[in-house]
């Protein structure tokens, strides 16, 4: 169980003090792409055994699950359509609005460009999450589906890797029409006053400057909007897509014996994806993916604590967003894949000096369209 799951402070939480930080999630904790893929994997195929006459509908939660809802949706063959929750501005659409109480950014919000059309096609919606406490964020998003698109007739369903809801909850959720699918099932705050034991760090404030990296840039076409629904044929389609038009641009020393590929907040998939290729066909004893965040997390020394190192940075997608790393460390070779196209060349001018300051300057940023483009 402990590879699955590590307890960690939030930061000046009064709703939910502690949260699960999955290591092999491939977020807050570097981790082999592999490895992670191969977890989402057993998702995708508990699914097509679950439901292997349904359509289903996808919906990664934002921004932790994005990675994990993307990979289902690539590999069940029953997953038809994908978009996950966002954070962010879409052009040309509006949103249904929902909120996530115990979160460090409360509002989350689902595009409705498409949607509507696309809940006529499917039999159910998935909702991918990486750990589920009580299912109460799920369940208003479910209503507020349920109240714009009163016709809808599909069916709902959870699926997590990690689930600590009541029995009684569960079968709650199961009289709405919720099922409930997960890899593991833990006690409802299963080893919460762990957070008490740990020994806490000064939290860094300033944000690194002075970069003086001159990282290599490489811009890739056809771009895809994880926050805007999309079948999943032309969505694997564009992802292999983007995999192979950027290996094909990458130039990658033999002698590399460490390479780490960062995702950019909601965008985690195309990252980790790609590293996972990288991974499979480089001779590199050491890869990894993990991604930049909203979440404000407290760091301990301890090495039974999951986060070590913490740096903050400015938002790459907005100018005073706050946003921090974890866990830094030195690799001969960084690949930052992103899609937010220059929005804020402040954080990525952070995101360079925090990488720098951990002795990386051997980086390449792979920009992956405009995530506020139409579809």
């Amino acid at each position: 169980m402990e590879d699955f799951i590590k307890v960690a402070k939030r930061e000046n939480n009064a709703k939910r003090s502690y949260l699960y930080v999955n290591p092999l999630q491939g977020k807050h904790v570097p981790v082999s792409p592999i490895a992670s893929i191969s977890v989402f994997t057993c998702l995708a195929k508990m699914l097509e055994q679950r439901f292997p006459q349904e359509r289903l509908l996808i919906i990664g939660f934002a921004e932790t699950a994005t990675a994990i809802g993307s990979n289902i949706a690539y590999e069940a063959a029953n997953a038809d359509y994908y978009i996950n929750t966002t954070r962010e501005d879409v052009l040309g659409t509006d949103y249904l609005f929902f909120t996530e109480s115990h979160s460090h950014a409360t509002e989350q919000r689902l595009v409705k460009k498409k949607l509507e059309v696309v809940l006529d096609k499917i039999d159910r919606i998935v909702f991918a999450e990486d750990e589920v406490t009580t299912g109460n964020t799920i369940e208003k998003l479910v209503n507020v589906i349920k109240s714009e698109y009163r016709g809808v007739s599909c069916k709902f369903s959870i699926i997590s890797i990690l689930n600590s809801m009541s029995d009684e909850r569960m079968d709650e959720l199961q009289h709405r029409d919720i099922s409930c699918e997960f890899l593991h099932r833990i006690p409802f705050e299963y080893h919460i006053s762990d957070v008490n034991k740990y020994k806490y760090e000064r939290l860094r404030s300033d944000i690194p400057k002075g970069n003086k990296t001159n990282p290599i840039w490489i811009d890739i076409g056809n771009s895809w909007n994880c926050r805007v629904v999309q079948d999943t044929v032309t969505m694997r389609e564009k992802l292999n897509a983007f995999v192979k038009e950027t290996m094909e641009q990458l130039s990658i020393d033999p002698k590399t014996d460490s390479l780490l590929v960062v995702g950019t907040e909601e965008f985690m998939f195309p990252g980790m994806l790609l590293g996972k290729k990288l991974e499979q066909q480089l001779n590199i004893p050491v890869v990894r993916f993990h991604a930049t965040t909203r979440s404000p997390i407290e760091i301990s020394l301890d090495q039974n604590y999951p986060l070590h190192n913490r740096t903050p940075l400015e938002s790459l997608y907005e100018r005073e967003r706050k946003t921090f790393i974890y866990n830094l460390q030195h690799y001969d070779r960084v690949i930052i894949v992103t899609d937010s196209n220059q929005k804020n060349l402040n954080g990525m001018h952070n995101l360079l000096s925090a990488l720098e300051e951990y002795g990386n300057k051997n980086v390449t940023v792979v920009n992956w369209g405009d995530a506020n483009a139409e579809e």
